[in-house]
């Protein structure tokens, strides 16, 4: 159990309450590459997220010509709602570029750095988690960015490098704050650790202790009985969710549910159909087919997955490439399966 100095006069958190950010967020939709795509993002929005972030752009290919390289931009529309828009790399100049010309091209809620993302590709460009093996790096690229932003700067890091501690991750949240970032999500995990294992909270915590800005937890949290929980273990003023919201946008419903005193009422299998049809629908808009539909085999394994007789539904539809055998598979599904 997580527990303050004696001399922590701060208001203690109340289980089940958010205050929630500046423009009063208080669960948002992580990004995930390769997954939250445009659609997916409108989804959760209009499925109860109070923001939600973009896949990362590439401050490189930004800064290039290679802007047909950012997939994250394609099909970006702030009129869905509240939207940050992610960049990453490892060079201050070039993020810096980036974050002008994004920022005044979309406007949107914040311009998010990634300090986070573990993949191997990333990390040896210099950008995402490998940033925070350096502070004086960190900083540069920080203060950087939010000279260049119009519009207030975000920024998401992991709990470290390897060798996850409190000083660390206070050291990490004091760099990025002394360098005018008005906002900070933490994944409770290593660059190491991946996503294996359970997330640390009490790091969030340390992050929460070191700085005044406010602060998103992020790692674990698939539900509302996890949003409750980390509040109430961390003090943090913002859920970010991202796993649990593959195939499930009705989670943020189901949050919001929690903190405001309502009643969720889950999706019957017949909306869980339509959404994952209208998500593919979109997707191909964006992407044609047969790429928009193979692109999200993975979501349409979640959208699924507690479906009566999901294993065989599943198997099915990961062999459809097009909308017309999508239509003919769910409408047969529902049929035979006489589901409500």
């Amino acid at each position: 159990m997580l527990t303050q100095p004696a001399t922590d006069v701060r208001p203690r958190p109340v289980p089940g309450t958010l205050p929630g950010l500046p423009g009063g967020e208080r669960v948002i939709l992580a990004p995930l590459c390769g997954i939250t795509s445009a659609p997916f993002r409108r989804i959760c929005l209009e499925h109860g997220a109070e923001m939600a972030v973009t896949e990362m752009v590439s401050s490189e290919a930004m800064t290039r010509g290679n802007r047909a390289l950012c997939r994250a931009l394609e099909g970006l529309d702030m009129s869905a709602g509240t939207q940050a828009v992610q960049i990453f790399g490892g060079d201050a100049e070039r993020m810096g570029e980036t974050a002008a010309i994004l920022s005044e091209e979309f406007a949107p809620r914040y311009l998010d750095m990634n300090f986070g993302c573990p993949v191997k590709k990333i990390v040896k460009g210099g950008g995402g988690s490998a940033v925070l093996r350096d502070l004086h790096i960190l900083s540069a690229i920080c203060k950087r960015v939010v000279a260049r932003s119009r519009v207030p700067v975000s920024a998401k890091m992991r709990a470290g490098w390897d060798k996850p501690t409190g000083s660390l991750v206070r050291d990490i949240a004091r760099t990025i704050e002394d360098a005018g970032v008005s906002m900070l999500a933490v994944h409770a995990r290593t660059r190491k650790q991946g996503f294996a294992g359970a997330a640390n909270w009490e790091l969030i915590a340390e992050a929460k202790d070191a700085v005044t800005i406010p602060v998103v937890g992020n790692g674990d949290v698939h539900g509302a009985e996890e949003a409750v929980a980390i509040r109430a273990a961390t003090g943090c003023d913002a859920v970010m969710i991202g796993r649990g919201a593959i195939g499930n946008p009705w989670v943020f419903a189901e949050v919001r549910a929690r903190l405001d005193g309502g009643v969720y009422a889950p999706p019957t299998p017949r909306e869980r159909a339509r959404t994952l049809l209208r998500h593919a629908r979109e997707a191909v808009r964006i992407d044609g087919e047969p790429y928009g539909i193979i692109g999200m085999r993975r979501v349409m394994a979640a959208y699924v997955k507690h479906l009566p007789g999901a294993r065989e539904l599943r198997g099915v539809l990961m062999q459809a490439t097009t909308l017309a055998e999508l239509d003919a598979l769910m409408a047969g599904y529902l049929r035979d399966a006489a589901v409500a």
